[in-house]
């Protein structure tokens, strides 16, 4: 019994802890890369599940916040079945704008498109275990009205610039 428990505290210890946009320290920065497991796949049910109970389009178009890597936005398009990253303020969207991330546990706030063809905002609660997968357990719809959408922040370009925003500023 106790090498159980000896396990149980070990793998829960290895869990990352992480918030992004990132809240930590620097020392803690250092072990939080945002494409290490399960990052990318609590995105991924974040916005499967966003897609699937608030609906707004056929394809999930989807915006992560910022700091996230190039090498994250693929990982969760890949997971999502070739969900595109936003690339301009002129499509329609899901965009986390924070995750936070504890051992077993996580939030994830979302604005996504309603129904009304205005966008509202929402935090999703994840949970897992050893031995089952994340999922969203259930869900808290705000009634904040969404007056700003964020920018894309999807840098998939040479240098880190970003590619194809096109914001209609000309």
């Amino acid at each position: 019994m106790k090498y159980i428990l000896l396990i149980i505290l070990l793998f829960s210890g290895c869990t990352p802890v992480a918030t992004y946009p990132p809240v930590e320290t620097d020392a803690a920065l250092v072990f939080s890369d945002s494409s290490n497991e399960p990052i990318p796949t609590i995105f991924a049910e974040s916005l499967r599940y966003a897609h699937e109970h608030f609906g707004g389009m056929d394809v999930i178009v989807f915006n992560l916040p910022e700091t996230v890597t190039p090498n994250t936005y693929e990982l969760v398009s890949d997971k999502l079945g070739g969900a595109l990253p936003m690339e301009s303020l002129k499509q329609v969207s899901f965009h986390i704008i924070e995750l936070r991330k504890r051992p077993f546990h996580a939030e994830a706030d979302i604005i996504f498109p309603s129904t009304s063809g205005n966008y509202e905002r929402a935090t999703l609660y994840l949970t897992s275990s050893l031995v089952d997968p994340w999922k969203v357990t259930r869900d808290r719809i705000w009634l904040i009205p969404v007056s700003q959408l964020p920018s894309p922040n999807y840098t998939g370009g040479v240098g880190g610039e970003l590619v194809g925003v096109d914001d209609g500023a000309q």
